[in-house]
């Protein structure tokens, strides 16, 4: 009798849970006994309710510290790799481990994964983390408003939000576009194609999209030039990129960009390739100039990879602020053990979500910290949703193209308007 393959998925962020979804959570040939994740304390369940049929006690998640361990004790056949983002030495270490220890190593195509759309889809990912991936969604989504377009964006998942149905939300910085979220996507993409004409990708780190996307735009960072094949999946979303900008052009110098322009070249000649600059933009600096303050940004921006300069610090720096205070001491809650993870993030608060729970420890940890205002960087208005009492600024990068006219014609053509 044919016995289904043993099978272990090992990841972060979400592609793990989303190649499982479309995969493999109603495949008979294979039985998932597990996910690994690289926290070394962790004890969950991928819930009975994202599962399906096959698996009416969920799914465990397991440390990926113990990968030997369990490929041993679990006879596991085939380890399948499913990390949102890793460097290429670390995905060859992981796949060593898989093998010495008895067990087939697996890649999926991402393409196998991505979810035909009746709605166009334009995904915005990058070749390596911190390159303004959410900073070029917000312009394209501006621009799809101006032209009368109804928008939602979809947004990558990340682990900390926990497993829960489609969220919808309002983003603050963009009136009147929805945005969803979730592990599903088969249901995030039935509710956003629902009521939208054009969908916009949001990916993190350096993730491919889990939409199949009419129009593919990478972008990479210049000032790490000859990177662009230093991480994965990265180089796959730029061998799949129709256009590639090369942001940050601001802050490089020639060299680095003809560096960027000609890695590209090299591995995708067909993409376009266009260059802009990411300013950093803040409403309301002038309350918080010369003053101390706390910066909150979001944590995704901090967790993933090594340690990014967000909008938050850049924003503090250009201000002239007295100081920035660490909200490290006063620290409640889930926020706790988030900086034991990460203590390199002292000097910035980490919102980690938005829920009820994950409110309450940011505003518990504002009010508790000496400063004389705050910058927020969220994508959520704070002043607002917390009812803060101190001067507020809000931070953001911002997407500026050096030729706004070719985007916007590559972008007409995705979403069927006239040229």
């Amino acid at each position: 009798m044919h016995q289904p393959r043993r099978t272990l998925i090992v990841g972060t962020a979400g592609r793990d849970f989303h190649v499982f979804n479309t995969l493999y959570r109603a495949d008979p040939d294979h039985v998932v006994l597990g996910f690994t994740a690289a926290d070394d304390q962790v004890d969950d369940t991928y819930p009975a309710f994202l599962s399906g049929p096959l698996y009416p006690e969920g799914v465990p998640i397991l440390p990926e510290a113990d990968l030997e361990h369990l490929i041993v004790r679990l006879g596991i056949d085939e380890v399948v790799f499913a990390y949102s983002e890793l460097g290429c030495k670390d995905v060859v270490r992981l796949a060593a481990r898989a093998l010495a220890a008895g067990a087939d190593f697996r890649m999926v195509s991402p393409v196998r994964s991505m979810l035909p759309s009746t709605t166009p889809v334009i995904a915005v990912t990058a070749a390596s983390s911190g390159a303004g991936k959410t900073p070029t969604v917000r312009y394209l989504a501006e621009l799809l408003v101006s032209w009368g377009l109804r928008v939602a964006i979809v947004r990558h998942p990340i682990r900390p939000q926990g497993f829960t149905r489609p969220i919808r939300e309002r983003d603050a910085s963009l009136p009147g576009v929805w945005t969803y979220s979730g592990l599903d996507y088969g249901e995030i993409l039935d509710a956003a194609g629902g009521s939208s004409d054009v969908i916009l990708w949001d990916g993190v780190g350096n993730d491919l999209p889990f939409l199949q996307p009419t129009l593919h735009i990478v972008l990479t960072d210049p000032l790490r030039a000859g990177q662009e094949s230093d991480y994965f999946p990265g180089e796959v979303g730029l061998r799949l990129a129709d256009v590639v900008i090369i942001a940050k052009c601001e802050s490089a110098g020639i060299e680095q960009i003809e560096r960027c322009e000609s890695d590209i070249m090299a591995i995708n000649p067909g993409a376009s390739v266009l260059t802009a600059d990411s300013p950093v933009i803040v409403d309301g600096g002038d309350r918080v100039a010369g003053r101390t303050v706390v910066v909150v940004e979001e944590a995704h921006t901090l967790s993933l990879g090594s340690l990014k300069q967000g909008a938050g610090i850049a924003a503090a720096h250009l201000l002239g602020v007295s100081a920035i205070i660490s909200p490290l001491p006063q620290a409640v809650g889930a926020l706790v053990e988030f900086y034991r993870l990460h203590p390199e993030a002292q000097s910035v608060l980490p919102a980690s979500g938005f829920g009820p729970a994950d409110l309450a420890d940011l505003r518990a940890t504002i009010e508790a910290t000496p400063s004389e205002g705050i910058i927020d960087a969220t994508r959520i208005d704070l002043a607002e949703v917390l009812g803060l009492d101190r001067p507020v600024a809000r931070a953001a990068f911002a997407l500026s193209p050096h030729d706004p006219d070719q985007l916007a014609r590559l972008v007409r053509v995705a979403v069927g308007l006239p040229g």
